[in-house]
C-alpha cells in the first residue's frame, strides 16, 4: 500500500450510501421511532441503536469508501447527540412519519461530495453537513414547538459532528485502520495522546454549542463579550514621594477598563512565566464560568495553546496540584479527557488550565476562603516550578469576590485580578473608571437581546424599553439575571408595564436560584433537602441580618444569632456542614461576597445585587407584619394567647429599630404587599393603625430590648416608628382608606414628627416618614409651624386642623381633605392640590405662587391677601371664596367657580379666565390687564367692574362698559 499518498474520489452522496446499504430517509425514521419511543424513558438506547442499525456491516475495502463510512457513522452519532440533549423540545409526534420522511428536501442525496486528505483537516468544512441543516431542520420542524427551535438545533450539527468524529474513530479504530496508512494528516497519524486532546478540544467546542436552560439554543449562540477592569496604582502628582506616606495615605487606586478576551488574549500571547496566572472575579451571574467556556472553546478551535477546563466543585485537592489534576483527568467516567499535562511522561511544552469556581472548591469539609487559599498557593508554586526557563503553564482561576478577595495578598501583580462588569454601566457610574478606548459606551445588553431575539424567533434588535427602568436597569445588566428577565419576560409570565411589580420577577429569580444546579444536573450540595420555601425564609433572615448590618453587609456570627431569636436554629442546620463553615458557604454560593473586615477580625459579607437584599428583607418585613396581626387577634379571642399591643411593638422593634428604612426598601414593601389579597391588607391596615396609635401615646417599649445606651434605644425607636408609619402606609396605598388612630392631644402628632424629621440636612432631604404621610385621619391635629417641605399628603383627612405657618412648599396634597383647616400664612408655593378639598379653609395670607389646585374645592375659604401667582386652578371651585386683595397674577382660572366669590383689590394681571363663571362676583378695584377670556367667561350680575383698574378695552365694550 502506498503510505500516506492520500486519495480523493468525487460522486454523488447517494453513490456513496449504496455500497453501505444506507440512505438518510431511513437513518430519519429510524431517528423519529427513537424520539417517539423516547416519550416512554427508552432514550438511552435509541441513540446506540440508530448509530449501529442504519449502516451494513460489510464494509468496503476503499479507503474513500471507509472514509465515507466514518463519515455516516459520526453524522449518525451527531444527530442522536442533538436529540438526546433537546429531548425535553420534542414534545410533537408527526401523524406519518413514512411520509414527512418522503417529503423531505433530499437534494443533498444528488449532490458531488469529494473526499480526500483535507476533510480530515478541517472536518467542520465538510460541505454536506450545510447540505444536511436543511432536511433536519424539516423534520424536527414536526417535533418541536416552534419552528425556530428547529432551525437553531440544526444550526449546532458542524460543532456536534466533529466532537462525534472524534468519538467514532475511537470507538471502532480498526474499521478506520486502512486511514492511518493512506492518509498523512494530524488526524490520522496522531498518537494516542495526541488523539485524547484533539477529541477534547472537540468536545470544549461542543460544551457551548451545547443548549442552556433547557432553550433549543445554546451558550455560544447568544453569549456577548464582557468587559472587566483592574486596579492600578494612580499616578503620583509631582512632588509626592511615596517613601513619606504613612500607611493611612496609601496611594490612591484607579480602575482601567478593558475588553475581557483581549486581555487575556494578549496575556495568552506573551507567554510571560513571570507572569502566568490570571484570576477574573465577579458575583454569581456575572458571567464567570460563561467566559471560561467560551474562551476554552475559542482556544480549543484555534488550537494556539492546549488547553484543560477544570470545574471547582469537581476537584479535590487532596494532594499536589499536579497530582490532583491527574485525579480529575482519570476520574472522569466516560475517558473523555486528555492526559494529564502536568505528569512529566505526558506533559505538553505549553498548557493552560482554566480552574472555574475558586469559592466552590471544598477539602475535608473546609469552604471557600481556606481551601482556596491553599489552591491559590499551590497553584503558584507548580507555575514557578515548571516555568524555570520557559512559559510551560498559565493558569486562569474563576471566582466570586468573596473567595478571590481573600487571595489578594498572592496575586499581588497589577492586571492579575480582573473585576468582570456588567452589560451596561449607567453614565453616572463611569466617572469612576479609566475607560480610554470608551468601552462602557456600548449598552451591551441591546447585543445580547439581539442574540436572543435571533435565535428564539423573537426579533429583538435591543432591550425591550420596558425593561430598561428602575431597578431593571441593575438586573438586565447582569447576564444570568438578565436572562431570566427574558424567560420571564417571553413566556408571558410577566407583562412587563410601567405598573409591573419587580417583586413578581424576583420570585422567578428566587426559583431559577434554588433550581440552579450543577452543570451536570446534580442539586448544590448546599439545598439538598431543602424546599424553595425553606430556602426563601433562609434567605430573608440572612437578608434582614444584612439590613441590620448597613443595609447590604453582615456577618456568619450575625446570621446565626437571627435565626436562632427566629427560631430557625434546625433550619439554619439544614445547611451547615458544621457551625460557620456552613453559613460560609451558604454564603459564597448565593449572591453574597465578602466586603471587608470588622474591627474584631471577623469577615461581613454583602449582597453582590443590593436590590436583592432589599426585596428579601421585604418580603421577611411583610412576614413579620402578618405575624403581628395573627398574634393580635389570637390575643383578642383569647387573653391567654399571642400579643397585646405593646408585645406586638416589641417585636416590631425588633425587625425594624436597627436600621432605617429607606426609600428602595420602602419601595419593595410596597410591591411585596400588593402581591398580597386585598382584605388581607385592609386587616393589616387596621392592625398597624392600632399600633401606630399606642406607638403615638405610650411610645415604643424599648425598656424590653435592654439596649446599652439610651441614645441606642432612643435611635432605634426612630427607626421603628418610622417603618411602621411606612408600612401603614404601604397597605393603605393599596386600599385607598383612611388610617384612624388616637393621640392624647392635638399636638401629638407633630411633636413625634418634629423630632422623626430631626435637623434638616437639606431642603429636598427629608426623611421616609414625609413620603408616608397619605391617607392618614389627621382632623384636628394641629400642625402650626411645622415644616413638611416635599411632603406626601395624597388623600389625608386634615379637617379642622391646624397648620398656621406651616411649610407646604412642593408637598402634595392631592384629594386631601382640609374643610375648615387653618392654614393662614402657609407656604404652599408648588403644592398640588388637585382635587383636594378646603372648603371653608382659611389661607389668608397663605403663599400658594405655581401651585396647582385643578378641580379643587374652596367654597367659602378665605384666601384674603393670599398669593397665587402662576397658579393652576383650572376648574376649582370657589364659590363664596374671599380672595381680597390676593394676587392672582397669570393665574389659570379656566372653567373655575367664583360665583359671588370676593376679588375686592385682588390682582388677576395676565390671568386666564376661558370659560369660567364669575356670576355674583365682586371685583372692585382688581387689577384685570391682560387677562384672558371668552365667550363661555360668565360675568352675570358681577359687581365693582366699572371700579376695576386696568381693564381690557375688549371686555369693556363686551360687557357695554365703554
Amino acid at each position: 500500500m502506498n503510505t500516506g499518498s492520500g486519495f480523493s474520489a468525487s460522486k454523488p452522496v447517494s453513490v456513496w450510501n449504496r455500497p453501505l446499504k444506507a440512505n438518510f430517509k431511513d437513518l430519519f425514521k429510524a431517528l423519529g421511532k427513537g424520539v417517539i419511543d423516547s416519550a416512554s424513558g427508552k432514550w438511552e438506547g435509541v441513540a446506540s441503536d440508530v448509530v449501529e442499525a442504519s449502516v451494513a456491516i460489510g464494509l468496503a475495502t476503499e479507503p474513500e469508501q471507509i472514509a465515507w463510512l466514518l463519515i455516516y457513522r459520526s453524522l449518525e452519532r451527531a444527530i442522536a447527540k442533538l436529540l438526546k440533549e433537546n429531548r425535553e423540545l420534542l414534545v410533537k409526534q408527526p401523524d406519518d412519519l413514512s411520509l414527512l420522511c418522503e417529503h423531505l428536501d433530499w437534494s443533498l442525496e444528488t449532490t458531488e461530495l469529494v473526499i480526500n486528505q483535507e476533510f480530515f483537516r478541517a472536518p467542520k468544512q465538510l460541505p454536506i453537513l450545510k447540505a444536511f441543516k436543511t432536511p433536519l431542520s424539516q423534520w424536527l420542524e414536526s417535533f418541536v414547538v416552534e419552528k425556530i427551535q428547529a432551525q437553531t438545533i440544526s444550526d449546532r450539527l458542524p460543532t456536534y459532528f466533529v466532537f462525534a468524529l472524534h468519538e467514532e474513530w475511537r470507538v471502532r479504530a480498526k474499521d478506520y485502520e486502512c486511514l492511518k496508512t493512506q492518509l498523512d494528516t494530524p488526524f490520522t497519524k496522531a498518537s494516542a495522546r495526541e488523539q485524547a486532546w484533539l477529541r477534547y478540544r472537540a468536545l470544549l467546542q461542543q460544551q457551548v454549542e451545547e443548549p442552556m436552560f433547557l432553550e433549543a439554543f445554546s451558550l455560544k449562540q447568544v453569549y456577548v463579550p464582557l468587559c472587566a477592569y483592574y486596579t492600578r496604582k494612580k499616578p503620583q502628582q509631582k512632588g509626592q514621594e511615596l517613601g513619606y506616606r504613612t500607611e493611612l495615605e496609601r496611594q490612591a487606586e484607579e480602575r482601567v477598563v478593558v475588553d475581557l478576551s483581549s486581555a487575556l488574549q494578549s496575556w495568552i500571547n506573551d507567554a510571560d512565566r513571570e507572569d502566568a496566572i490570571r484570576v477574573i472575579c465577579g458575583g454569581p451571574g456575572c458571567g464567570k464560568s460563561s467566559f471560561t467556556k467560551i474562551l476554552a472553546a475559542t482556544l480549543a478551535e484555534t488550537g494556539q495553546v492546549p488547553v484543560l477546563y477544570i470545574p471547582l466543585h469537581l476537584f479535590d485537592l487532596s494532594a499536589d496540584l499536579d497530582k490532583a489534576v491527574g485525579t480529575f483527568v482519570q476520574s472522569d467516567p466516560d475517558g473523555l479527557l486528555p492526559p494529564n499535562p502536568l505528569e512529566r511522561e505526558q506533559a505538553e511544552p505549553r498548557v493552560l488550565l482554566i480552574f472555574d469556581g475558586l469559592d466552590e472548591l471544598a477539602k475535608q469539609g473546609k469552604v471557600g476562603i481556606e481551601a482556596a487559599q491553599q489552591f491559590v498557593r499551590e497553584a503558584q508554586k507548580q507555575i514557578d516550578r515548571l516555568n524555570q526557563r520557559d512559559t510551560r503553564l498559565q493558569i486562569l482561576i474563576s471566582g466570586r469576590d468573596v473567595a478571590v478577595q481573600a487571595n489578594s495578598a498572592e496575586i499581588r501583580r497589577e492586571g492579575q485580578i480582573l473585576h468582570i462588569l456588567p452589560y451596561f454601566v449607567p453614565e453616572p457610574e463611569r466617572k469612576q473608571y479609566v475607560d480610554t478606548h470608551k468601552l462602557l459606551a456600548e449598552d451591551r445588553r441591546d447585543r445580547w437581546w439581539q442574540n436572543y431575539g435571533s435565535v428564539s424567533g423573537r426579533g429583538y434588535t435591543n432591550l425591550p424599553q420596558e425593561l430598561n427602568q428602575g431597578n431593571l436597569v441593575e438586573i438586565t445588566g447582569q447576564p444570568l439575571l438578565n436572562y431570566l428577565v427574558a424567560l420571564s419576560y417571553v413566556q408571558g409570565q410577566l407583562t412587563i408595564l410601567e405598573t409591573t411589580n419587580l417583586n413578581e420577577i424576583y420570585v422567578d429569580l428566587l426559583r431559577a436560584i434554588h433550581e440552579r444546579g450543577w452543570a451536570a444536573g446534580r442539586q448544590h450540595p448546599t439545598l439538598q433537602g431543602v424546599t424553595l420555601d425553606k430556602f426563601v425564609r433562609i434567605l430573608e433572615e440572612v437578608a434582614l441580618s444584612s439590613w441590620h448590618g448597613d443595609g447590604r453587609t453582615t456577618t456568619v456570627h450575625d446570621i446565626e444569632s437571627h435565626c436562632d431569636s427566629s427560631g430557625l436554629k434546625q433550619l439554619l442546620d439544614i445547611f451547615q456542614e458544621g457551625a460557620q463553615t456552613g453559613v460560609t458557604r451558604l454564603l459564597t454560593a448565593f449572591y453574597f461576597r465578602q466586603s471587608g473586615l470588622q474591627s474584631d477580625g471577623e469577615k461581613t459579607f454583602e449582597f453582590t445585587h443590593k436590590s436583592f437584599g432589599e426585596y428579601l428583607t421585604a418580603k421577611r418585613l411583610v412576614r413579620g407584619i402578618a405575624r403581628i396581626h395573627d398574634e393580635m387577634q389570637s390575643h383578642q379571642q383569647d387573653l391567654d394567647r399571642g400579643w397585646n399591643e405593646r408585645q406586638a411593638l416589641k417585636h416590631w422593634a425588633m425587625l425594624c429599630g436597627p436600621s432605617l428604612m429607606d426609600e428602595y426598601l420602602f419601595r419593595f414593601l410596597c410591591d411585596e404587599i400588593q402581591l398580597q389579597p386585598r382584605e388581607q391588607i385592609s386587616q393589616w391596615q387596621k392592625t398597624l393603625s392600632a399600633l401606630m396609635g399606642t406607638m403615638l401615646k405610650a411610645g415604643m417599649p424599648m425598656e424590653e430590648l435592654k439596649l446599652p445606651t439610651y441614645y441606642e434605644a432612643s435611635r432605634q425607636a426612630r427607626n421603628a416608628e418610622e417603618a411602621l408609619l411606612a408600612a401603614l402606609n404601604a397597605c393603605a396605598r393599596q386600599t385607598r382608606a383612611l388610617s384612624h388612630f388616637d393621640w392624647s392631644s392635638p399636638e401629638t402628632f407633630g411633636s413625634w414628627l418634629t423630632r422623626t424629621q430631626g435637623q434638616r440636612t437639606s431642603w429636598q432631604k427629608n426623611t421616609l416618614a414625609f413620603s408616608c404621610l397619605g391617607w392618614l385621619d389627621l382632623t384636628g391635629c394641629n400642625l402650626s409651624g411645622q415644616d413638611l417641605t416635599g411632603a406626601s399628603l395624597q388623600e389625608t383627612r386634615l379637617d379642622n386642623a391646624i397648620l398656621d405657618n406651616a411649610r407646604l412648599v412642593g408637598a402634595s396634597l392631592i384629594g386631601a381633605r382640609l374643610d375648615s383647616a387653618r392654614l393662614d400664612g402657609a407656604r404652599l408655593d408648588g403644592a398640588r392640590l388637585d382635587s383636594a378639598s378646603l372648603v371653608g379653609a382659611r389661607l389668608d395670607g397663605a403663599r400658594l405662587d405655581s401651585a396647582s389646585l385643578d378641580s379643587a374645592r374652596l367654597d367659602s375659604a378665605s384666601l384674603d391677601g393670599a398669593r397665587l401667582d402662576n397658579a393652576r386652578l383650572v376648574g376649582a371651585r370657589l364659590i363664596g371664596a374671599r380672595l381680597d386683595n390676593a394676587s392672582l397674577d397669570n393665574a389659570r382660572l379656566d372653567r373655575a367657580r367664583l360665583d359671588n366669590a370676593r376679588l375686592v383689590g385682588a390682582s388677576l394681571i395676565g390671568a386666564s379666565l376661558i370659560g369660567a363663571r364669575l356670576v355674583g362676583a365682586r371685583l372692585v378695584g382688581a387689577r384685570l390687564g391682560y387677562i384672558r377670556w371668552n365667550k363661555e367667561t360668565q360675568w352675570d350680575n358681577i359687581s365693582g367692574l366699572e371700579e376695576a383698574l386696568t381693564m381690557p378695552e375688549a371686555l369693556k365694550e363686551q360687557l357695554g362698559l365703554s
